[in-house]
This record gives structure tokens, sequence and C-alpha cells, in this order.
């Protein structure tokens, strides 16, 4: 990657993430970058960020995997790279944490990252505008004691009438999310496949699918229910009964700057999720 001249800095309003993007930018403006800083609205878009991202070299997201999913939605429509910074809990999509932020942001600044692109999926209801995802699709009922009821279509291909709390298509990168917490598998971060998976299915088996990259995928809520999409975990729309959503691959995708080799990805799923016991010495040196 070549070195980053124009760098953005995008951070949630929780604690100690203002402060924490503010050092970086002094940081990097120290070394001869531009630097611009927002804000982020869980609610909507944040007008700088869409305004800014476009242009920049890189897109540094101070946070958590929530913000990274936020600032996806602005970054993959103009291909700027992000870079995350973690604060708090473990997550899978940032690279760094903040004790580590300043000396990776040093290799950001002159390019000594690897570039890893994420495929992305798209839902689309009938001609509406197609609303893009870096993790996940879910189709989910109302609230407790309601399931859903919808019918899949793949490549054409009836294949099930799942009645169930949701049904998930994750990517790669969602399948460390809500699809591995729902018994799914998890895909290498650079797989096109997807995974379709059905949440507490009713009277009926819970198998999760592994599409193909070029797959399409056609649902329909039965009539008689009435569920929601929610796309990322947080853009929310009713889908009333009868609606039909088609899910396939995105024609955009978001790249991850990265400092580790590519098997980095064993080492952080094998800590993440606890897989090796403290004492476990196999292996290592």
């Amino acid at each position: 990657m070549k070195p980053a001249r124009r760098v953005g800095f995008c951070y949630p309003d929780v604690e100690g993430a203002h402060d924490l993007a503010e050092r970086l930018a002094a940081q990097a403006r120290a070394r001869g970058a531009e630097t611009w800083l927002a804000t982020l609205d869980w609610q909507e878009v944040d007008l700088r960020l869409a305004e800014q991202t476009p242009g920049s070299d890189v897109l540094v997201c101070v946070g958590g995997d929530g913000t990274v999913l936020h600032a996806s939605a602005v970054a993959s429509a103009s291909r700027t790279p992000i870079f995350g910074v973690r604060l708090g809990r473990l997550g899978f999509l940032c690279e760094v944490t903040e004790a580590e932020a300043a000396l990776a942001l040093e290799r950001v600044l002159v390019g000594d990252v690897r570039i890893e692109p994420r495929a992305m999926v798209q839902a689309r209801c009938g001609e509406d505008e197609p609303a893009h995802a870096l993790n996940d699709v879910v189709i989910g009922r109302r609230g407790l004691g309601h399931t859903i009821s919808v019918g899949v279509r793949i490549d054409g291909v009836l294949i099930a009438e799942h009645r169930a709390d949701a049904l998930i298509i994750a990517t790669a990168t969602g399948s460390t999310g809500y699809a591995l917490s729902a018994g799914g598998p998890i895909l290498y971060p650079t797989s096109q496949e997807m995974v379709l998976i059905p949440v507490a299915p009713h009277l009926s088996r819970s198998n999760a699918l592994v599409l193909p990259g070029d797959a399409r995928v056609h649902l329909e809520v039965e009539r008689g229910y009435e569920a929601y999409m929610t796309v990322d975990g947080q853009s929310e729309r009713p889908m009333p009964s009868g609606t039909q959503i088609d899910v396939c691959r995105s024609p955009r995708t978001v790249d991850f700057l990265r400092l580790g080799d590519e098997n980095q990805f064993y080492r952080n799923v094998a800590d993440r999720l606890g897989w090796l016991r403290p004492d476990h010495v196999l292996g290592r040196e």
C-alpha cells in the first residue's frame, strides 16, 4: 500500500474514544498527513463521514466491531481501506488494541500493511435500493413469543419453508458473529461463500448451509406472518406479510488493513474463542 497522506478517524460517543482518536490524528499530522474526524451517529450515516471518506487513503475506526460495521457502509462505496482500533472487549474486525495503536499507526502511515478484501452481501426488496452488509442480513421476529415463516429458494429451487426465530444470511466476515452463536461454521475471512442459518427453527432441524458466492437467495415472508430485516445489526426495516427479498453477493467489498500475515486469522480465532488453555504449550517456542 502507498503511504497515507489523508487519514480519517471515526469513533462512537463512548468514553475514551474521542481522546484516542484525537491523539492518533495529532500523530498523523506530525508525520505530514492531512486528517479529519467524525463522531458516529448510530441512527444514521454521519454527514461528515460520508463527505470526507471518499478521497481518503485510510479510515481509522476507533471503538469496536460495531464501529467498523457502521463505517463500512460508507467506506465500501468509495473502496476506502479501514483500520480498526479496539476499545474494551475483544472483537474480530479491529486489528489492534488501544495500547498498540500508536506503533501500528506508524506502519499504516508508511504503507507497511497488507490489504485484505472482504466480500459483502446485498439485500433488495422489490425495486428499492439494495442494502449492503459486511456481516449479515437477518430476517427476524418482531418480539418475544413470536416466530417468522420464510420460504427460501436458492437459484430458483425451493429448499425450505423455515418457521423460526430468525433466518441469517452471513458473509465469511459475519460467520464469526451472530451466525457463529447460532451454530454456523467459521469461514476464512476472504472467502466469497455465504452461510444460511435458521435460528431456533420450530419442529425442524437447524442445519447451516454454505452457499457459493454466486448463489442467489430468494426469501418470502409467508402470509399471516410479519418480520423485520436487520442489516449488520443496525438498520431495521419491517417486512410485512408477503414481502419478497432477494439476497446475493454485493458488488461492493470492504478493504481491511492488516499488520500480520494471512495465518494471523487462525491465531485470532483460537485466542478470541478460547480454544487454547492458558497452560497450553503445544507448538509454542
